[in-house]
């Protein structure tokens, strides 16, 4: 092979290594864009079932509240915690029709929070808490009081867990 025949191999071999280097450049530099589209339900609010004191109240005394949480969410929910719903009855408390002169504001009910742990709702599910204590007769409650039983109306705090 004479020189010449020698260099015009190297420079189309030359000529060809560039042209497939930048072939597979361009096949592994690839860019684009688009957009894409998703949509977020609508949370649905909490149920609480109204509670009823799991013992007997009388001047100075406590009882357990007991309340089922619903959550009709397809996420599950965390709530921090439960307490009174004072816009409902009279500060959020209710007594039965034949003890109607009862002073409520003897009542009080003290923010369950499952000892700073609060409390997980599956997803469309109920839990039952128990609020351990949490309902109370103090001093003042009046002698029309006796034999009553009481409404407590709840609320939750909650976000999604």
């Amino acid at each position: 092979m004479n020189r010449r025949r020698l260099s015009r191999v190297a420079v189309t071999a030359a000529c060809g290594l560039l042209v497939a280097g930048a072939v597979a450049y361009a096949a592994w530099t690839v860019t684009g864009s688009g957009a894409g589209s998703a949509s977020a339900t609508t949370a649905a609010n909490l149920s609480l079932a109204a509670g009823t004191p799991s013992g007997a109240l009388y001047p100075g005394a406590s009882a357990d509240m007991a309340t089922t949480i619903t959550n009709p969410n397809p996420f599950p929910v965390h709530v921090t915690s439960v307490s009174a719903n004072t816009g409902q009855g009279t500060g959020g408390f209710d007594v039965d029709g034949g003890h109607s002169a009862c002073n409520l504001n003897s009542l009080s009910f003290t923010t369950a929070t499952n000892g700073g742990s609060g409390w997980d709702v599956p997803a469309n599910s109920s839990l039952a808490v128990d609020a351990t204590d949490a309902v109370a007769m103090d001093g003042t409650a009046n002698d029309s009081c006796q034999g009553a039983t009481f409404t407590v109306h709840l609320t939750a705090a909650a976000a999604s867990a």
